[in-house]
């Protein structure tokens, strides 16, 4: 069991209470914006097969002062874990609010599958929220964004089958969706960033734009971008996201 290797190892702490800030987090403090992507500083380079593989060792607090024996059964338990808690705490997966489209089952199946060079995107969704970050994909120089929250931006380049967290600079961006016809990123959710969660507005068309205008008072969202009125399609996601924090 899990608990059984911690206490092995004489350490006392709870996984993603207990994250240390790393190197490669991006200040993301008032950047809502979804258009731009924002200089980071890192100074580790490392290359690993898959997402998980990446993720796990560079922000999990205890895998990186173990030895390489320890590392390998340590990480086979901590996905046993994850996959456990997907399906024991509510914490780990219910209280995330994801639509029934990213299915608890297919990120388990996904995370299972660490040491096989593949990925599935819905293990990408899952650890943004996990880890409290938001894991950006550098492909061929273009940044595919994985999250609407305002998390801290970390950029994993993904590059001939590998993976590695880099440097920051202004990446343009485009939608995830034509990642996944220049990939092999397995696309198992096949939904929109913006669909991952479940919404607190019904259907857009639903309401006028004085209504979400009203909404928008109610949970002090500022009408205006600048000096011009915010669109009805900007408010009603601001609202979404106002309501999933």
């Amino acid at each position: 069991m899990i608990s059984d290797l911690l206490k092995d190892l004489n350490v006392d702490c709870k996984f993603t209470n207990d994250i240390k800030e790393s190197k490669y987090i991006e200040n993301t403090k008032n950047n809502t914006s979804m258009n731009t992507t924002t200089a980071i500083t890192t100074t580790k380079q490392s290359y690993y097969p898959t997402f998980i593989k990446c993720i796990i060792s560079e922000f999990d607090p205890i895998y990186g002062s173990l030895s390489e024996e320890e590392k390998k059964l340590y990480f086979s338990k901590k996905i046993m874990e994850i996959c456990s808690e997907i399906d024991e705490k509510e914490e780990y997966f219910k209280n995330y609010k994801f639509h029934k489209s990213l299915k608890s089952h297919s990120v388990q199946q996904g995370l299972q599958l660490f040491d096989k060079r593949i990925n599935h995107i819905s293990s990408l969704y899952y650890l943004n929220e996990y880890y409290k970050r938001h894991f950006v994909i550098v492909y061929e120089n273009i940044a595919y964004t994985t999250c609407i929250k305002n998390y801290p931006k970390i950029y994993l380049r993904f590059d001939n089958h590998k993976v590695k967290v880099i440097n920051g600079c202004d990446f343009p961006e485009m939608n995830i969706k034509n990642l996944f016809e220049k990939s092999k990123i397995v696309d198992d959710v096949k939904r929109d960033i913006k669909g991952i969660y479940n919404a607190y507005l019904e259907a857009i068309g639903k309401y006028k734009l004085d209504d979400l205008k009203k909404i928008a008072l109610e949970c002090n969202i500022d009408l205006k971008d600048g000096q011009k009125n915010k669109t009805k399609g900007v408010l009603y996601d601001s609202i979404n996201l106002y309501k999933l924090d």
